[in-house]
């Protein structure tokens, strides 16, 4: 998770947009991130990793609406052909060093009725997936924060405030996906600064349900990531928790298959309160305890990712 950069859409790139991945970050400790989930697609055996999530309910995971479809006016996939997966550290659906995966099948999707994908720039790249099969709280498993307090909301996305981001994406321009939880560390920018310093062809994607966050020196979130949240912590009781402020949705592209040398927006959640709370109305009530030191970013030299990207627990596959 060297870079994380956003690349859209599976692994397509659409017009001037990218979907997102992790470049030049730091491997994730089981039970770290335990509000992370992976999202799956079942139409090849072993299941496919397509895109991250967040866990907000036992049976309810965020993501990024352009995992699930890039044009809603197509044929929307059935909600059986994806299985969601949280709890793992490893990329691989069936994973044997995974120690607290737990997994379900995708029993409904629920999508704003405004999504239009690239034709709308992806303005309301949010969706719902609803679960099988609930998932059981513990220490690999548990649901992000959600707080639509809008003063709340204003002082976690401050300027230079960073949030942590997790995913199985690009680790480099060009390189294979991580085969091991990645994570990094992204600061706020400015919405003004945001617009005036990206590309003429990239300002139109940063709609108005977006916040923008990362660096301009090759940390960045990349294809794989998308979907994934960005999470801020606030000692809250005591304890640091976790709180989901925005989810991986695009970034400028390069001739690379990732661009690490830019920031990226994430779909702002609290313009989505109506739309989350239709679904899922007491989600403000999920918030689980967390450790006193949780989710702490201080990895020693030795759990840093491999320069030559051979993971030190599994080899990378070839996409």
């Amino acid at each position: 998770m060297r870079r994380l950069q956003l690349l859209l859409v599976l692994y397509l790139c659409v017009g001037t947009f990218g979907k997102a991945r992790i470049s030049n970050g730091l491997i994730v400790p089981s039970g770290m991130a335990p509000w992370h989930a992976g999202l799956y697609t079942k139409t090849s055996t072993p299941y496919k990793q397509i895109c991250g999530g967040t866990v907000i309910a036992k049976n309810v995971v965020v993501t990024a609406a352009h995992c699930i479809t890039q044009d809603p006016n197509d044929n929307m996939p059935a909600a059986s052909q994806f299985a969601v997966a949280a709890g793992k550290i490893y990329r691989p659906w069936n994973d044997i060093h995974d120690v607290g995966a737990q997994k379900s099948n995708v029993s409904e999707i629920k999508i704003p009725p405004r999504y239009q994908g690239a034709l709308a720039n992806f303005q309301d790249d949010i969706a719902l997936l609803i679960l099988v099969n609930e998932f059981r709280y513990n220490e690999y498993v548990q649901a992000a924060c959600i707080n639509f307090s809008a003063d709340f909301d204003e002082e976690q996305l401050e300027e230079g405030k960073s949030g942590k981001v997790v995913g199985w994406g690009l680790t480099d321009e060009n390189s294979p996906r991580s085969q091991v939880l990645q994570a990094a560390t992204l600061p706020c920018v400015n919405i003004n600064k945001c617009i005036a310093q990206s590309p003429l062809s990239f300002k139109s994607s940063i709609t108005g349900d977006k916040i923008c966050a990362g660096y301009t020196n090759g940390t960045a979130v990349c294809r794989g990531d998308s979907g994934g949240g960005l999470v801020f912590s606030s000692k809250v009781d005591g304890f640091v928790r976790f709180f989901l402020r925005g989810i991986a949705s695009t970034s400028p592209v390069t001739e690379n298959m990732c661009n690490i040398y830019t920031w990226a927006t994430f779909t702002h959640l609290l313009r989505h309160e109506h739309f989350v709370k239709a679904y899922v109305p007491d989600v403000e009530e999920f918030c689980a305890p967390r450790f006193n030191d949780a989710f702490q970013f201080r990895l020693t030299g030795s759990d840093r990712r491999p320069k030559n990207n051979i993971c030190p627990c599994t080899c990378p596959e070839t996409e």
